[in-house]
This record gives structure tokens, C-alpha cells and sequence, in this order.
């Protein structure tokens, strides 16, 4: 199955349900897009992450945080830093700081049902470049979110991607979709698929969202690789409250 072919059946998957929307779980974030959703936060909220992925060539850990000020009910703004340490099959790793992630969506329709959002992202070239960063990359989105008769949520993204290859640059077209099912008022489970083309990059990931006594969250995913530029394994583990 082509690139084309598998984006097009997962756009039909994420949309052909959206007669049957009810409600958001705007205080659940997915994973793989927690910066292209569909949600605009009424309060400030953080997360530190870590996350590890296994490639044919290597592996590579990261540690970092990411958050959201929501500055008006339909205007949000976002970012996101890390630290990375890559350990390569041959050879000697390197360890160095990310690109620092600046990006805002705006909420363009809400019915009290259905949710659509349009949004961008540019990253600022302060990461270490024996890392892979040092870029110039944006890009913009749209994101949406609506809820099911059973109260599970499906999420969409489409968003188009511009990578600083050095002397030019790379576009990529992303598609993403995602479940998130609220199965107690405490745990949501959380499934996403996303495709990346011109980069070859395809993941299906499940996780858990929990929330504590304390109203953090305690947060986990598993994702699997389905095409080449994607990590074989990627395990991501955080943890995110309200400011």
C-alpha cells in the first residue's frame, strides 16, 4: 500500500464520525501531537518527559518539558525544550540540547460539540547540532477533536511540515488520527496513528493518561514503528499538572 493510499484510509477513518460529536476531553493531551490539538486551556499547564527510541542504527534518550498558556478561550500558545543523548551501534554518542519549540493555535469553530483549530510551529536553532538540531523548521496545522456516542473522542491533524535541510528546504505533509477513550473518570487510554511523508515516517502508538490525587497527571506510551524513518520502539513517560 502507497504513502497516498494509507494517508487517504486514515483521513476517512478519523473523519466519517463526525456526525455523532458530543463533547471534548480538552484536559486529556495526546502524545505523538500534544502540539497540534484542538484544545485551548483555560489554565496554564507543564509536563517533563522522558522518552527513549530504538532505531536500526542507534538509540536515543530525551528528557524535557513542554506546556501551554492559553492567553484567551481561543487563543493558545505553546513550547516545547529538551535534552537529547544519542548512542549510535558504532562509533561514540553525543549528548546536547534540542531546538526550543514556540507554536500557537487558534480556535476557529466550537459548537459546544465539535472543535477545529488552526495552528503553526517554528523552532528556534539554539540545539546542539551533532545532535541533529541547530534548525530553522516551521509549519502549520489543522487539528480537530469531536466525541462519539459512547463518549470516546477521535482526533484529526493535517498539518504541512518545512525541515532546514542547510541549502533548502524539505516539506513534509502530516496526517495523524487518534482515539482517546475515557474508560473511568480517573484513567483515558489513549491510541494515535501518524504519517509523515518525504521523511517516511509512520507510527502507531497506544497510552495511558491517570490522574492523581493531586490532579497531575501520570502519563505513558508505547509506540511501534510501520515505516523506515520512524524509531522501531519509542517508550514516552511523563508527568503533567496545571500551573
Amino acid at each position: 500500500m502507497s504513502h497516498t493510499q494509507r494517508l487517504i484510509i486514515l483521513l476517512m477513518l478519523t473523519f466519517v464520525c463526525a456526525a455523532f460529536a458530543q463533547k471534548n476531553l480538552d484536559h486529556v493531551h495526546l502524545f505523538q501531537n500534544f502540539l497540534k490539538d484542538a484544545t485551548i486551556t483555560s489554565a496554564p499547564y507543564g509536563e517533563g518527559f522522558l522518552s527513549y527510541s530504538s532505531h536500526d542504527y542507534g538509540s536515543l534518550f530525551a528528557l524535557g518539558a513542554q506546556g501551554g498558556y492559553g492567553i484567551n478561550p481561543r487563543l493558545e500558545v505553546n513550547a516545547k525544550l529538551g535534552f537529547v543523548n544519542f548512542s549510535p551501534k558504532n562509533g561514540d554518542g553525543n549528548s546536547g540540547l534540542t531546538d526550543l519549540t514556540a507554536a500557537g493555535r487558534y480556535l476557529v469553530y466550537d459548537d459546544g460539540a465539535l472543535r477545529i483549530a488552526a495552528g503553526g510551529f517554528l523552532t528556534l536553532p539554539i540545539g546542539t547540532d551533532k545532535v541533529g538540531y541547530g534548525n530553522f523548521d516551521f509549519g502549520a496545522f489543522g487539528a480537530a477533536r469531536y466525541g462519539l456516542s459512547n463518549d470516546m473522542i477521535v482526533t484529526g491533524t493535517l498539518g504541512l511540515d518545512f525541515y532546514d535541510a542547510g541549502d533548502k528546504y524539505h516539506n513534509s505533509l502530516v496526517l495523524a488520527g487518534g482515539l482517546i477513550y475515557p474508560y473511568s473518570p480517573q484513567l483515558a487510554i489513549i491510541g494515535e496513528l501518524m504519517f509523515k511523508t518525504d521523511v517516511d515516517y509512520g507510527m502507531l502508538s497506544a497510552g495511558v493518561d491517570y490522574t492523581l490525587q493531586n490532579s497531575g497527571r501520570v502519563r505513558g506510551a508505547l509506540g511501534l514503528g510501520i515505516d523506515n524513518g520512524a524509531p522501531d520502539i519509542m517508550l514516552m513517560l511523563s508527568y503533567l499538572t496545571t500551573i
